[in-house]
Order: structure tokens, then sequence, then C-alpha cells
């Protein structure tokens, strides 16, 4: 998949900008708060029709106007489409050459793009709901009908919580609920599981490549009834059962305490786990084998190679580790969208072409 073109209006700070992209690596450079990261949301929005940086729509419209839009034409299964989106007043509207279009459409299956940036390098330590959240986007990328599984789980979730903290309802009324998050649960355990399974030999061989005297791996870890289930039948019995056991506590507690939303990937160095014992310089090599990992997940699910974006990443890692990052970028034939304020800290990449971003403006480099 490629991003050809990307032009955004009244878009945070960029009131009417266009970028060409190249096939290999695109370059914006320039310093901090003028705009380069907003043109990343940009493009990570126009194929997701989601911000990795924010949930408020309000927050990507520019101050004083009336509504942002986002046009992407795109290289999808080797046709040229473009993609828009339109917020305003509230409201968002997705086409596809001109129709309406779901984030979750089989139109847009094989449109994968993978984020990287500096709050990723904390991922290792950061709460369980960071690592949640970064697996459901590798998700994603390879199976959008995932956000709307995802989105069916979490409408549950909000309701039962809802009762829960009213206190008034009857017995019937929380099984129903259960059901539901059972039922819809069963689902995202099962898509993440299959994800990390398809993810843990590249991101071990890939830290090996980094760390050869050390080896490193990955797994999803839930309740141990939920582990002890295999099928998806399994998974929803096991989900329903924790869910009546676990009734009492949550009633007392006015939420839901079991479930995939208190699940977690552990990152693992040895036997270990890498939160409680790795070394900085470890965490950041934990985090770029699990990037590398996902690229190729994605690539071999889609059958296309996704869109990557870096985020202002090189001024984050140590030279041993930039340098690890460009070289695998070098043999790996994906479009690269990347920001840095200096551009000092880039190697001659493949097909290079800087951009400079000053005061939401881009100019030739």
């Amino acid at each position: 998949m490629l991003i050809r073109n990307l032009r955004v209006r009244g878009w945070r700070n960029l009131a009417n900008e266009s970028l060409p992209l190249g096939t290999r690596v695109t370059v914006l450079y320039g310093r901090n708060g003028q705009g380069k990261s907003n043109l990343l949301e940009a493009a990570y929005y126009a194929i997701t029709f989601r911000s990795f940086r924010t949930s408020s729509t309000a927050d990507l419209v520019m101050w004083g106007a009336e509504g942002a839009d986002i046009e992407a034409g795109i290289t999808l299964r080797g046709l040229e489409r473009t993609l828009r989106v339109r917020l305003g007043a509230g409201k968002k509207s997705t086409t596809l050459d001109g129709k309406v279009v779901r984030r979750d459409a089989e139109s847009l299956e094989g449109a994968g793009v993978v984020i990287f940036g500096p709050d990723d390098l904390r991922l290792p330590k950061a709460p369980a709901a960071e690592r949640r959240r970064a697996l459901d986007r590798a998700v994603f990328a390879v199976h959008r009908a995932f956000y709307r599984e995802a989105l069916a789980f979490e409408r549950a979730l909000k309701a039962r919580n809802g009762v829960l903290r009213r206190g008034e309802f009857s017995r019937e009324l929380l099984e129903s609920y259960d059901e539901a998050l059972a039922m819809t649960g069963a689902r995202i355990v099962l898509r993440r599981r299959e994800l990390v399974s398809s993810l843990a030999p590249h991101f071990a061989e890939a830290f090996a490549e980094i760390h050869g005297h050390l080896a490193a791996s990955i797994r999803y870890r839930s309740h141990a009834r939920v582990e002890a289930a295999a099928t998806e039948d399994q998974l929803r019995e096991a989900l329903r059962r924790g869910l009546a056991d676990s009734r009492g506590t949550d009633q007392r507690r006015a939420f839901t305490g079991f479930g995939p939303h208190t699940d977690d990937l552990e990152m693992l160095l040895g036997e270990r786990l890498a939160r409680d014992h790795g070394s900085q310089g470890q965490m950041r090599s934990l985090v770029l084998a699990f990037k590398f990992a996902e690229l190729r997940h994605v690539a071999a699910g889609n059958r296309e190679t996704p869109v990557l974006l870096l985020d202002d990443v090189a001024s984050e890692l140590d030279e041993e580790r930039r340098a690890r990052l460009f070289g695998s970028l070098s043999a790996t034939a994906c479009q690269t969208l990347l920001t840095v304020t200096e551009r000092g800290l880039l190697p001659d990449l493949p097909g290079r072409v800087d951009w400079h971003v000053s005061s939401g403006r881009i100019e030739p480099g």
C-alpha cells in the first residue's frame, strides 16, 4: 500500500497544505511545535479514521476554523483510490472515491499502517492499557472488522458498568450483560492471541539480532480460567462463569473487574519480566523488536506492505539503536513517513525526500 499524496485543510495548525509522498522515505524536519507530528497524525487518520494522539475531534480542528478536511490519494491492491475525511460541527464523514465508507469496510482491507512514536518506547513499563491498545492497533491493521468487534465489547462493558454504578438492577438484567460481554469478549481474546502468536517468532528473532546474548519473548496474559480455554466457545463459557463469580465484587466496586479489558501483554527477558528487570537500553530494544515484528505481521496478513510512520523516534534512540532501525528500513521496501528535529540524525536512506515544516507550512528541503 502507498500514500501518493496528502492534503490537509484546517487540521490543527495546518491551514491548507499539500504533501506528495515518495514511494520510500519522506522526511519532515523542523523545530518542535511546527506541525510535523500533525502531518503524521493526518496520514494515520486518513487510513484509520482515528487519531493516535487524542480521542477528541475538537482537538483536531484548527482554532477558529469551521472544520477540518483530509484528502489522501492511495494505491491499494494495485488500484489508485481517494480517501477523504471531513470533520466539523461534531460530525465526521469518510468517503472512498466519493462514496461513504466505514473504517471497517471490506473495500479498505489491506490498508495497513504502523505507528511508532516516543511514547511507544515506554511500552514495557507503561500501564497495561497502553499495551492492549498497541495490540488492538496491530489487529486492526490486518482485520478492519476488529473495529466493529471491539466496539461491541466496549458498548457492552459500558452498559454493564453503568448498571453497576446505579446499584438498582435485577439479576436477569446483569446476566444479559454478562452474556453480551462473554460473546464479544471471546472474540477480542481470540484476535489478540492470534496476533501475539504471529508476532512472537518475529519478535524473538528481531531482538536476537540486537542483543544476541539474550533471549526475549512475548506472551498474552488473561485470568487463569480464560487461559485454560482454547476455542471460542470455551472462551465464552470461561468469561461467562468468571463474570458470574465476580458479580458480588463488581457490585461493591461498581465496575467490571473481569474480562479482556484487564488482560496484558508481557515482555520477557529470559524468564523474567522486562518491566521489572530490564535496563533502559534493553527496553528500547524490546520496543524496536515489537515494531519490526508488527511490520512483518501486517505485511504478511495483508499481502501488502504497510505504511510506516515514525514520529520523532530518532532523537529518542542512541546511536546503536538508530543504526539498527534505519538499517532495517533500508532493507524493507515499505513506504515510510518520519519526523525529526535534526536531519543529521538520519543516514542516507533509499529514495529519501526531505520537507521542511515551519509554523504549519511545508516547503521542499
